[in-house]
């Protein structure tokens, strides 16, 4: 059985990203194996991330970090053996800066995320919305991911032996537009600008989180993907279309 955690669902619940909860439901059975989704919020009593296999996070409001953090505190403990352990926390588009450190905020002052990654935020004054590709690198597996972005801070993050970037932008943002580097991996954790969402169009990296989250508690599901036949078309009329717009990696 995978279990999975929906953390935070009625505050960190923008751009539709609850199809990236259903989709790890979803393609957990499809592999063989049956799946819990369970939500947690503040009034969660004794959640313990280690009775979970994968905990998500969707994009939530940068003036919501300060509450999800100081209620993480709670269990930070198990969050870190969770993540150490090799299981798999998934956060989407703006969260990725809850679990940085500082956030600069429009209004000049500043707050902190969780500071499990070693990377920094600065909210912008306007929201960036446009398609993103990348050249994801995922459990010794690399492939292509296609989604979107609506971005309102800037990522600024140093790769180093341990903590690597989930991809190589071909066009979009990326963490900052600057530096072609999307997201951040850990293990088997990932934190990413990416939204879609990017769970339900590339089920290739879905079915790949499961298998890594499966792997570090103990569990089997079934090596080899589903016939992916209608999402690769898909991906290929995504990519063709990027691929007609405004020239420019960055996609600006």
């Amino acid at each position: 059985m995978i279990k999975i955690a929906w953390m935070y669902p009625d505050t960190l619940y923008l751009h539709g990203e609850r199809g990236n909860a259903l989709a790890l439901q979803h393609f957990s059975e499809v592999l063989g194996g049956e799946a819990v989704l369970d939500k947690v919020d503040f009034e969660t009593k004794d959640f313990d991330p280690m009775d979970y296999d994968i905990l998500f996070f969707a994009p939530g409001e940068v003036s919501s970090f300060e509450v999800v953090g100081e209620d993480m505190d709670r269990y930070m403990d198990r969050l870190k053996e969770f993540i150490e352990s090799g299981r798999a926390v998934i956060a989407t588009g703006t969260t990725l800066g809850l679990f940085g450190g500082e956030v600069s905020r429009t209004d000049g002052t500043k707050t902190h995320g969780i500071g499990f990654i070693p990377a920094t935020a600065v909210e912008r004054e306007y929201v960036y919305g446009d398609d993103e590709q990348i050249n994801a690198d995922y459990h010794g597996r690399t492939m292509e991911v296609v989604g979107n972005q609506i971005q309102m801070i800037n990522i600024s993050f140093e790769e180093n032996a341990e903590f690597r970037r989930f991809g190589s932008v071909v066009y979009g943002m990326g963490n900052n537009g600057r530096d072609g580097i999307e997201g951040v991996v850990y293990k088997n954790s990932v934190f990413t600008n990416m939204l879609g969402p990017v769970l339900v169009n590339n089920p290739w990296l879905t079915s790949e989180i499961i298998r890594a989250a499966a792997e570090a508690s103990g569990k089997n599901v079934k090596a080899k993907d589903p016939d992916f036949e209608l999402e690769r078309k898909s991906l290929e009329c995504k990519k063709l279309f990027i691929a007609e717009k405004k020239p420019g990696s960055m996609g600006l």
